[in-house]
């Protein structure tokens, strides 16, 4: 039966939640588990999320290489809900699938990581409803599948002890690597280190990755601690990624010897640096089903 009245009972509802995401998604995409939509040629769906140019968030519909018709023609509904599973976004499409094909949209990343953070990312996971209606199929009996991925994150604080302070030479580094605990061949490279610009010398952190798989997503908060350990000088960077070396200016080493001696304890500089970490999805799985399919591909 033909329908283009998304306010029916959809066919199939296809309910996605994205836990930890603090700050931004991966550099790569994240792809939902795939699901099976019997109502649908018995065709397998999957959801993507991507960042484009680190302003816009896509959100695409795929349908997969599987067996069923060539070409199936769907009504559809992509919707971003809030903590009550309400309709934040939403948008309704009628379009033909050839198997491997798909459909996106995109948002800003502004608004969601932002702006609208409240309503987007309540307790920091996004929740993606894909709902859809046959055209041209007979109904069977309506079908929805809630599925769930996790983001990797590690919280770190790193102090660096650097005696000798004034001795610090331009060139000169204090280098520390962490490992995540949850990833897999991660390395982030992070150092002190001194720089000299039209006779000036700045104290900067600069971050690198140093292995084969980059971390992909990072926020920083970095202060230099007084003699009773409180934070002076703090510096902030957001949404930060080892896709090229970042560096973070601190203060002017001239500056702080002259000016502020008492952050040099027996001439020695004591930096505080907390770190947030993600690196893609490591948890991606099908919650349930409300009729489980049948196995087929």
């Amino acid at each position: 039966m033909a329908t283009d009245n998304v306010d029916t009972t959809a066919a199939f509802t296809y309910v996605w939640t994205v836990e930890n995401c603090l700050s931004s998604f991966a550099l790569d995409c994240i792809e939902s588990p795939g699901f099976k939509v019997e109502s649908l040629g018995g065709t397998w769906w999957h959801l993507e999320i991507n960042e484009k140019s680190e302003q816009f968030l896509s959100i695409s519909i795929h349908r997969e290489e599987c067996s069923g018709p060539d070409v199936i023609e769907v009504v559809f509904q992509l919707a971003l809900l809030t903590r009550d599973a309400t309709c934040i976004k939403r948008e309704d499409h009628r379009r033909q699938f050839f198997k491997g094909g798909f459909f996106e949209l995109s948002e800003p990343t502004k608004r969601i990581f932002k702006s609208q953070r409240d309503q987007y990312l309540p307790n920091d996971t996004l929740t993606l409803r894909c709902q859809m209606w046959g055209v041209g199929l007979n109904p069977s009996r309506p079908n929805m599948c809630f599925a769930a991925s996790k983001l990797g994150l590690d919280r770190r604080t790193i102090f660096f002890n650097i005696r000798n302070f004034t001795n610090f030479a331009p060139g000169q580094e204090e280098k520390y690597h962490i490992t995540p605990m949850s990833g897999e061949n991660l390395v982030l490279s992070i150092a002190i280190c001194g720089m000299e610009s039209n006779g000036n010398e700045d104290i900067l952190v600069k971050f690198s990755e140093d292995s084969k798989t980059k971390i992909v997503r990072f926020n920083c908060d970095i202060s230099v601690l007084d003699s009773n350990g409180r934070k002076c000088l703090s510096r902030r960077g957001r949404n930060l990624s080892t896709s090229s070396d970042v560096f973070v200016y601190i203060f002017n080493k001239h500056e702080l010897i002259h000016k502020n001696p008492s952050l040099l304890l027996d001439d020695v500089l004591c930096i505080r640096c907390e770190l947030e970490i993600g690196y893609g999805a490591i948890w991606n799985d099908i919650e349930f089903y409300l009729h489980q399919p049948f196995q087929t591909a």
